[in-house]
């Protein structure tokens, strides 16, 4: 025994009891699947602990939110759900007006702030006062994009293969209309610098970027890490998952996950509230469970007949009302949507 717990150890290695029983239950999941909910939860999931009314009075319930792909928007815009349902319907905020795609969006852990990615560069928008702000300018696409738990730096994944810490405390330019000038946007606000053929484009641009960290294609999906807001893990659209650690840019990826499929597709990360375990789906349709600390691929199955693009993995709430089917003692789960449907997988 060493500090409360076996240690398993290997040649290359080492985890305690409570982590082997994470990989032990990950290894053999359960899947279930929604029907009647086709393209209803391929683009978002979000489980949320709130209060409903009920005929019995107030009653803490868990409810989950989902979105589906539609056409692409050029609109940011915000809700309020401090008031009740009935009150915050059609009260939607519109804060920018943009002429190009809106791909990505976040917001900090203090709920301060958010940010969105899009075909020029990055916003960020205060959610106090509702301003907007450009955050950078890019000639790359900006597809993922991820605060850091401080609420500090915004990771930026671009088309380009490049991943960009930006400091949200530099004064940047407001928008209270939330229409930007560009020549005065172009003067003001930093620009992220681009590669041409996976080499920058002369020794400025090199040397102003050294902070940035390269995969090997379009950067899809960022999740950052709120146990050491130093690490975070990226995936790229050739299959590629690296986990990465801030403090040595220049080192590239500290751990690689093998196996997944992809050459085109958004496909996101998810990881589990204790950041044990990483999960995604590939373009092969399989659902692929790794240790985010060793690399090893603990589970790979095919559950849907198309690709799963949204996750959602929340922590077990069992203090909460709410439906028979979650309020079963499962070691965790976590939610899965595809084309298909929506599906839920957890532990035994």
């Amino acid at each position: 025994m060493y500090g409360g717990g076996v240690i398993f150890s290997n040649k290359a290695t080492r985890s305690t009891f409570k982590q082997q029983c994470h990989y032990v239950q990950a290894a053999q999941p359960m899947v279930w699947k929604y029907q009647a909910t086709a393209s209803v939860a391929d683009k978002a999931l979000v489980q949320l602990n709130t209060t409903v009314q009920t005929p019995q009075g107030l009653r803490k319930s868990r409810m989950l939110v989902t979105g589906s792909m539609n056409e692409s928007g050029g609109s940011v815009y915000v809700m309020d759900l401090s008031d009740t349902i009935e009150t915050t319907i059609g009260s939607w905020t519109r804060v920018a007006s943009l002429d190009h795609t809106v791909w990505t969006a976040d917001c900090s852990s203090d709920s301060k702030h958010a940010a969105f990615g899009t075909d020029h560069g990055a916003g960020l928008v205060d959610l106090e006062t509702r301003g907007f702000s450009r955050l950078c300018r890019s000639k790359s696409a900006i597809l993922s994009l991820k605060f850091v738990h401080s609420g500090n730096v915004v990771l930026c994944g671009l088309r380009n293969g490049s991943i960009a810490p930006v400091d949200v405390r530099q004064k940047h330019l407001n928008h209270p209309t939330g229409v930007p000038s560009p020549s005065t946007a172009r003067r003001t606000v930093p620009m992220l610098s681009t590669r041409r053929h996976g080499r920058w484009r002369n020794q400025a641009d090199k040397d102003k970027c050294s902070r940035d960290i390269s995969m090997s294609s379009a950067v899809c999906s960022l999740v950052t890490l709120s146990s050491d807001e130093n690490y975070f893990l990226g995936s790229s659209m050739d299959g590629s998952i690296k986990l990465f650690d801030l403090r040595l840019i220049q080192k590239g990826g500290i751990q690689s996950y093998e196996g997944h499929v992809n050459s085109h597709t958004q496909l996101p990360l998810v990881v589990d509230p204790s950041e044990t375990l990483l999960m995604s789906g590939g373009e092969d349709c399989t659902v692929r469970i790794w240790s985010i600390k060793t690399g090893e691929l603990i589970f790979a199955q095919s559950v849907a007949d198309t690709p799963f693009t949204a996750f959602c993995w929340p922590e077990n709430s069992h203090d909460l009302c709410g439906s028979s089917l979650l309020d079963a003692n499962h070691s965790w789960g976590a939610w899965l949507g595809s084309h298909d449907g929506l599906f839920y997988m957890h532990g035994t």
